[in-house]
């Protein structure tokens, strides 16, 4: 059913401000707030540094599997949204507990190729009689390298119960995502999770965040409650034309085929499967004072007005595609409203529905449930990267632009990239699953895009050739001549600069938890050329020949006995290595 589709509305957030411990419930000395937090991937333990804004808990031996050492937030929470970055060291384990009993692990599980309930993402598992049970693993593992900022959206629902205190719906992961990949969709929970705070069930519970197991960090902590909306109509009419019309008042210049009272909005009141207009007016009584959007589909025109106010202006569309929309704010009480639908084509079936949400809300559906058929979803057409790498061209969306000339590599090791031929720029670099070519191959394709389907990092994508005095972010000399393949199968690009040959190739590295790239420039004019490395707001150098980029993002590493420039360039830092000799380094992650 379209219910999924019809979320349309971005959540109220509120930030549970890491200034100090006051909005923790007694918390334990293990508990600090830091300032900053960095730590290498090869490290067992995250660096801090004083100041505000990140929840650190300073773990030690000491305090392994003792209790009295997880953190519980005052705030109570029923259906929520939580949104939140976390980072943790190499080895590391922690969880999240949703209403302090029902747990999403947060574990160390970099490289785990069939992730379980216990790795980073997981419903961790019941337990009764020393005996572990249900549980759920993540659908993938979209988990990055220790030591990075990860970030964690999860949508909960609480369990319900009725006035005599019976549970009568158990708790339910309405999603999580990790990374920005959906690794649980409508998971049940019949009962508390491993080691909760509570045995029992309620409506309402604390957060908690388990703090005897490991080290961990976290920022940007938001959450947003999410209310149950009860949107009612009320002296609903409607009328009914066996014909096509543009607007109602072409339609009322014949009588309709049939009119009267109706209790719902049903889209089956029109007869006919094709050429017709169908409208309904009636009252509908909103709750509170907010603002609130609409969404509606159907096929045909069609339209929607509040207290003789367009909220969806008059648009075609079809039960394929998206919805219309319109936001409205509305005051507490009884509005009267107005809409038809024209079905105007024979090619698609008839189908109505109406969505009503606002924020810190789910969508609620003011049509019956009948007046939608089922809608069969876009199949994924899923490009496979298995037994030799795959080359795929397409458009490709990045930093919010369409790219004409990308080019994704996947490879069996599961270490995927996307290259932008105009610049020699690598875009994005991802692990797991290869590519989602949906909106290039299925129906028409007319996008024309392709996306990764496992967890992306987005790098700058730009150029490797380093021009200090340049005025913006692409090099005019840069020219594409083509790629050959290497023996392995992967792509050599070849690019023409100036009076210089450029060779730059992209592979997994040896331990496959990360790429290799290798670049070499040929003419009289390298050694005085730069090669940009990586580019972000900052980068940090963490011994070793390893460089944390744009705030803990990614990791470089070179040779330690290679000592990179690092300079400001258009209000961002560079890493920067000359060209004389062939360079190599590695992307991390």
């Amino acid at each position: 059913m379209l219910a999924v589709n019809a979320q349309k509305v971005k959540p109220r957030f509120k930030e549970l401000a890491l200034n100090n411990l006051e909005h923790f419930e007694n918390p334990s000395s293990n508990w600090k707030i830091m300032g900053a937090v960095q730590s290498n991937f090869t490290d067992t333990f995250l660096h801090t540094a004083r100041g505000t804004g990140v929840l650190y808990n300073e773990f030690s031996n000491a305090i392994r599997y003792q209790p009295g050492h997880h953190i519980t937030t005052k705030m109570q929470h029923g259906d929520v949204i939580l949104d939140f970055d976390f980072m943790i060291p190499k080895g590391s384990n922690s969880g999240i507990y949703l209403q302090s009993r029902y747990e999403i692990q947060i574990n160390d599980s970099w490289g785990v190729k069939l992730p379980t309930s216990s790795d980073m993402g997981g419903i961790y598992e019941r337990w009764k009689n020393e005996k572990g049970f249900e549980g759920s693993g993540p659908l993938t593992n979209a988990a990055f390298a220790p030591g990075l900022w990860q970030h964690m959206e999860i949508s909960f629902q609480a369990p319900r119960f009725d006035g005599s205190g019976k549970k009568i719906s158990p708790a339910k992961f309405i999603y999580v995502r990790l990374n920005g990949v959906t690794i649980h969709e409508n998971i049940i929970v019949s009962g508390p999770t491993r080691s909760p705070a509570f045995e029992n069930e309620a409506a309402y519970g604390p957060l908690m965040i388990q703090g005897d197991h490991g080290q961990i960090a976290i920022k940007n902590f938001k959450y947003a409650p999410q209310d149950e909306l009860n949107v009612a109509l009320d002296e609903i009419s409607y009328a009914y034309f066996e014909k096509s019309a543009k607007s109602p008042e072409e339609a009322t210049k014949t009588k309709p085929t049939s009119f009267g009272k109706t209790k719902t909005l049903d889209g089956r009141l029109a007869s006919a499967r094709d050429q017709f207009f169908l409208q309904f007016e009636g009252k509908i009584n909103i709750p509170s004072k907010d603002s609130y959007t609409f969404s509606m589909l159907h096929t045909g025109d069609g339209s929607l007005e509040i207290d003789g106010k367009k909220v969806i202006e008059q648009n075609w569309t079809w039960i394929g595609a998206d919805p219309l929309t319109g936001i409205v704010d509305l005051e507490a009480g009884t509005h009267i409203f107005k809409l038809w639908i024209n079905k105007d084509v024979n090619w698609a079936p008839p189908g109505f529905s109406l969505y009503v949400e606002k924020p810190n809300s789910r969508a609620f559906a003011l049509h019956t449930p009948a007046s939608m058929p089922d809608r069969t979803p876009a199949p994924l057409v899923e490009v496979k990267a298995v037994g030799n790498p795959e080359i795929i061209r397409s458009f490709m969306y990045h930093h919010n632009k369409k790219l004409t000339h990308v080019l994704s590599v996947g490879d069996p090791a599961q270490l995927h990239y996307a290259y932008d031929l105009l610049q020699g720029a690598m875009l994005k670099i991802w692990k797991g699953n290869f590519l989602n070519a949906t909106d290039m191959w299925y129906e028409r394709g007319e996008p024309q895009t392709a996306s990764p389907l496992g967890a992306s990092i987005d790098l700058v994508g730009n150029c490797p050739v380093y021009e200090k005095n340049a005025t913006k972010d692409s090099i005019a000399d840069y020219h594409y001549k083509g790629y050959t393949i290497s023996s392995k199968g992967h792509p050599v690009f070849k690019y023409q600069y100036k009076k210089m040959n450029i060779e730059d190739q992209i592979s997994p590295n040896e331990t496959g938890r990360g790429l290799t790239r290798t670049i070499q420039l040929q003419g009289d004019a390298k050694d005085k050329t730069w090669i940009r490395i990586a580019q972000g707001s900052n980068i940090t150098p963490l011994g070793n020949g390893v460089y944390a980029i744009d705030n803990q993002k990614y990791f470089i590493q070179i040779g330690s006995s290679i000592y990179p420039n690092i300079e400001t360039y258009l209000g961002q830092q560079v890493l920067i290595l000359p060209a004389k000799e062939k360079i190599q380094y590695q992307l991390i992650w």
